[in-house]
């Protein structure tokens, strides 16, 4: 037998980590799905979508019983069909956000593959998959995640559809964007149309960018609307009177197809923040970890190249990744109200664009091969105070497996510290990002989302055997109770209510804050502490609750308080 060379030895070693790295990946997302629910918007939809469930009222969207205008209802669609299969589970609602990331991932390096070589298009996709902003979304389940693979899928498709002119491609991307507008309203179309109208206009096909096969796709995508344009058209513009977000008059049609995305630009909208031109910038240098800087060359360059051929691009080049990350992100950035994770949808445009840039490895100077490895030893400080000086002391486990990754990026960049093959520093980046992965998901989430007491309290309910339809609020709530409870939680509003329905009803058990109990004591209810807990909105961290030293002095006491009919008669 003759042996194997040593070059074939070391390939089938690099293909063999590729695939211990698809696998790390894999399981930092499968334990993201049993995480907790986090308040207020992650819990809110899981709620809403268990009453729409529970209520049948698919078309008709209602929180709390109570009107609903704001976000599209494709999630909680999925999300209450995957409660009728599977149960109220925290996986079950998080499922389809992460088959909607998979399959974005999956679209990416389908995409990749047409323009590029098969190992840009794999860098493409772990890039992707890595990236600290890919992993949020499928914990801290919005609509981003769905928006983010419904999107790219739709490129994917027209991009299928102008190398074949095969209809059945233009057939799907009209599915996939009319399913992203029901995800998230006119972005879901108007992101995937700027990466085609940049492609075509810089390639200066004519021809192709005024074809009528166009209408065949808008017509597609306009038919997947219908059942959401009917419910919105039946519950607010047959029903002018209906007083909806403390306005009367409210269209549901002119609110989706307009104020809820272009007003937030014209500044029609009611929603607006302090945010600047800027924002985004800043939000791309932790979200796209750890390739931000890498990136930051990546978009350089391709402008430059772009600009420097006279705003063209060769026959058998692309620019879908360009217009959809440029023109996305601009839009975006003009909105009179941002969220850090609105820019989610850029990502898989990012990706692609740096494995690109990263496949031109001549062009690429060793100062940017140094400038990863700054990004590899600001994740190895951030994993240590997570470890550290967050949640002391981490768990043991967590230790060993992170202490092993990040020792053997160790050992790899001291073997070869400035690799001339791309795909040796992309298998190391993807490596210091599941360590850093693997501390998120399965330390610092785990220890943060304990301290929300909306969580904690429908839990102590059942285990003590107190029924879930004997539970209200009082003085303050929050959405992740009703979704544990199973059920929507009544609210009082007044301390003579909680009496009254304790006479009428029987015993009763109140979640309230000090404010709450303060109030019941002005009235002279009487009452008897059940369980009192520590909260904090974990959605909202400062510098002080990250410091375990100074947590205490952050935390907000809560408690579960029984009113006894005999002692309220």
């Amino acid at each position: 037998m003759i042996p194997s060379s040593p070059s074939a030895r070391s390939s089938d070693w690099r293909q063999h980590l590729w695939a211990w790295l698809a696998l790390g990946l894999l399981i930092v997302y499968i334990r993201g799905l049993f995480i907790d629910l986090m308040d207020v918007d992650a819990a809110q939809y899981a709620a809403l979508s268990m009453e729409m469930l529970q209520g049948g009222h698919w078309l008709q969207v209602q929180y709390r019983h109570v009107d609903y205008l704001d976000k599209p209802p494709l999630l909680f669609w999925s999300s209450a069909a995957s409660f009728a299969l599977f149960g109220l589970h925290n996986w079950s609602d998080k499922l389809v956000s992460l088959l909607a990331a998979g399959g974005g991932v999956y679209a990416v390096y389908r995409f990749s593959r047409l323009f590029y070589a098969k190992t840009t298009a794999r860098n493409a996709a772990f890039i992707l998959a890595s990236c600290v902003g890919a992993v949020l979304m499928c914990n801290d389940v919005r609509t981003d995640a769905l928006l983010m693979g419904l999107t790219v899928c739709a490129v994917w498709q027209v991009a299928e559809h102008v190398a074949s002119g095969r209809l059945k491609h233009l057939l799907l991307a009209g599915v996939f964007a009319g399913l992203a507008m029901l995800t998230k309203g006119p972005i879901g179309l108007i992101a995937p149309g700027f990466a085609v109208g940049t492609h075509l206009l810089l390639r200066r096909d004519w021809r192709r960018l005024f074809q009528p096969r166009w209408l065949f796709g808008l017509a597609v995508t306009a038919v997947i609307l219908l059942p959401m344009c009917w419910g919105l058209y039946q519950q607010f513009d047959q029903h002018p009177e209906k007083l909806v977000n403390g306005r009367t008059g409210v269209s549901g049609l002119y609110f989706y197809f307009w104020e809820q995305s272009f007003g937030r630009i014209t500044g029609a909208s009611t929603w607006k923040d302090n945010t600047t031109l800027f924002t985004f910038f800043h939000v791309y240098l932790w979200v796209f970890l750890p390739w931000p800087l890498l990136f930051a060359g990546a978009l350089w360059r391709r402008l430059r190249d772009v600009v420097r051929d006279g705003l063209r691009i060769d026959a058998g080049d692309e620019a879908y990744s360009l217009g959809g990350f440029v023109l996305t992100f601009v839009a975006l950035s003009l909105s009179h109200y941002k969220l850090p994770h609105y820019i989610f949808v850029t990502l898989p445009w990012a990706a692609i664009l740096t494995a690109r840039w990263l496949a031109m490895p001549a062009a690429i100077g060793r100062a940017w091969w140094r400038t990863q490895y700054f990004v590899f030893a600001a994740l190895g400080a951030i994993v240590l105070w997570l470890l550290h000086g967050v949640f002391p002391p981490g768990a043991t486990l967590v230790w060993i497996v992170v202490l092993i990754l990040f020792g053997y990026l160790f050992v790899l960049c001291w073997r070869t510290p400035f690799p001339e093959r791309t795909d040796l520093l992309v298998q190391r980046s993807v490596l210091a990002a599941l360590a850093t992965l693997v501390v998120v998901n399965f330390h610092f989430y785990p220890n943060l989302l304990p301290f929300q007491s909306t969580v904690a309290v429908p839990r102590f309910v059942r285990q003590a055997g107190i029924p879930v339809d004997k539970l209200a609020y009082f003085n303050r709530r929050g959405p992740a109770m009703d979704f544990y409870a199973g059920r929507v939680v009544p609210e009082m509003d007044t301390p003579d209510q909680v009496r009254e329905t304790a006479a009428r009803n029987g015993p009763y058990w109140v979640y309230t804050d000090s404010g709450g109990r303060a109030r019941l004591d002005s009235a002279a209810v009487p009452y008897t502490a059940a369980a009192a807990f520590q909260h904090f909105e974990v959605a909202q961290l400062t510098g002080r609750f990250l410091n375990h030293r100074t947590r205490d002095k952050t935390l907000q006491p809560v408690y579960l308080l029984k009113i006894s009919a005999d002692d309220v008669r």
